[in-house]
């Protein structure tokens, strides 16, 4: 494949394919075909460029070198040099034109026919190297070259094409696989037509309590509670999704396996592709969320709470100590024995015990509230919501 993999693994890649298209190479060349008299016509240019075309040129000249090798050591005679000049300028033409389809992004019909062309080329320029003699063979076989290299090479080349791109398409579809499973929150693809779930990933397992398998082609329905509330809900939810193409929920009740409901936050959006309309659903476990607003809204009652007290006892405590200044300068002045003194003594301790009361109003640490009761709201518990601090009263 074009550009794709680690430089390494694409080096070694080169290497091995350069070396397996060269062994066939050497046997196209092993295999010629006696065309006429002292003719011969053979198709060892086509694996050389068709590697050099997918894999760059590198790769063309280790597959040209096995036949290099046999036509130099093995073969000799007068049509060595033309040889070899006439496979490394196939290895070159494969390499010229991979960069072309480089920068196209992907091997077209234009460039595999335009390689096979060149190729071509490139065995005319090996006969013309021999002079007239050359000539004269390749006039009698140069159809057979045209249909080998120009229609040989685009054909095939063609078919490779179609296996890289639908290797590509595998692996563009495990990554978007790994893609989606590394994701910290919870995603569905859902037919928008049929309800069905289509794609999902490992925190939807794990959130519904299914493993994959079991999820897709489920109807997303199934996992709707069963009470009507919550099923209006959902239906609420995909009225607008169909209005305005997206939506979001918080606190949606979500039915996992065994019958348990849990509660998610969740949002999704509505795409159209290929003339098909798929819901993106991405949701997560509303727990942690809830837990953070309950904390925030405890921590807000706790200051409101905190001022109004601070403020109260500020505002009574003046008050406060006023009288119970006066009763005491009043108990001075009468007898320790009659019945006005134990009215003053009576209103001394229910002044202490306004002034416990706001003591523990300005100690409060969390809120507790009483329980109600028939006519009576709920009230906040003032000893129970200051009894961490008792001691420091």
């Amino acid at each position: 494949m074009l550009g794709d993999g680690r430089p390494w693994l694409r080096t070694v890649r080169r290497l091995l394919n350069g070396v397996a298209f060269g062994v066939v190479a050497l046997g196209l060349a092993l295999a010629r075909i006696q065309v006429a008299p002292d003719v011969y016509f053979d198709a060892r240019n086509v694996p050389i460029a068709l590697i050099a075309l997918f894999e760059g040129w590198p790769a063309g000249l280790v597959a040209a070198l096995p036949v290099a090798i046999y036509r130099w050591f093995w073969l000799g005679g007068i049509g060595t040099v033309p040889g070899l000049v006439s496979v490394a300028c196939a290895a070159a033409a494969g390499g010229l034109v991979h960069w072309w389809a480089t920068r196209s992004g992907r091997v077209r019909t234009a460039h595999t026919f335009g390689l096979g062309a060149l190729t071509f080329l490139t065995t005319l320029l090996g006969y013309a190297m021999l002079g007239a003699p050359g000539l004269g063979k390749f006039a009698r076989t140069w159809p057979h070259f045209l249909v080998a290299y120009v229609g040989g090479i685009g054909v095939l080349a063609t078919l490779f094409q179609n296996v890289v791109e639908r290797e590509r398409l595998h692996a563009g579809e495990r990554r978007f696989r790994a893609l989606l499973d590394e994701s910290s929150e919870a995603i569905r693809i859902v037919d928008a037509a049929s309800r069905r779930i289509l794609e999902t990933n490992r925190t939807d397992c794990a959130l519904s309590g299914r493993p994959r398998p079991a999820l897709l082609g489920r109807d997303a329905r199934e996992f709707w509670p069963e009470d009507a509330a919550g099923r209006d809900r959902w239906e609420a939810l995909g009225a607008e999704v169909d209005a305005a193409g997206a939506a979001s929920a918080f606190g949606l009740p979500l039915r996992t396996a065994g019958g348990a409901v849990r509660s998610i936050d969740l949002t999704c959006r509505r795409v159209d592709r290929d003339g098909r309309r798929y819901d993106i659903v991405i949701f997560r476990d509303a727990g942690p969320r809830e837990a953070l607003d309950a904390a925030r809204r405890e921590v807000s009652d706790l200051r409101a709470i905190t001022l109004i007290a601070n403020a109260t006892a500020h505002e009574i405590n003046n008050p406060l100590t006023v009288i119970v200044g006066s009763l005491e300068l009043l108990q001075r002045r009468l007898d320790a024995e009659g019945q006005e003194t134990r009215w003053i003594d009576r209103a001394i301790d229910a002044s202490q015990r306004i002034r416990d009361i706001i003591a523990r109003m300005t100690h409060i640490t969390r809120v507790e509230a009483s329980g109600a009761f028939p006519g009576v709201p709920a009230m906040l518990d003032i000893h129970r919501s200051s009894e961490d601090n008792t001691g420091r009263h």
